[in-house]
């Protein structure tokens, strides 16, 4: 882990979070696509962190997959379960991140719980 992939960690959360309700609208059944603005960025995700392994698509599946269209995929599309095992892989990276005391920083008024911070 470090403060680069943290912070990339951070933004893909929020760009999750944005469409948590349209997913959970949608239902179990649909596909969701992310708007073709949205799937540029999704595209970035994808390649910084889901393609490395840094986080984990396809686990609605047991079976993460980084480099196809299993869970959201490279193809910005997916259901509801896909969506919600990635934006639950982002918030377990979060916690591991600042739970393990391995990164100390404030971020958008995010603190560890001892307060400490690099520069």
């Amino acid at each position: 882990m470090n403060k680069l992939e943290f912070d990339q960690v951070v933004s893909l959360t929020h760009f999750l979070e944005k469409y948590t309700q349209q997913m959970m609208d949608a239902g179990k059944d649909k596909v969701i696509t992310f708007s073709s603005e949205d799937k540029n960025t999704w595209d970035t995700f994808f390649e910084t962190l889901i393609n490395p392994g840094i986080l984990q698509d396809g686990m609605a599946f047991h079976t993460p997959c980084n480099d196809t269209k299993v869970g959201i995929g490279s193809d910005g599309a997916c259901y509801r379960e896909e969506f919600l095992q990635l934006l639950m892989q982002c918030y377990k990276y979060l916690y591991l991140a600042l739970s393990s005391g391995e990164i100390f920083l404030k971020h958008k008024n995010w603190y560890t719980s001892d307060g400490k911070e690099t520069s």
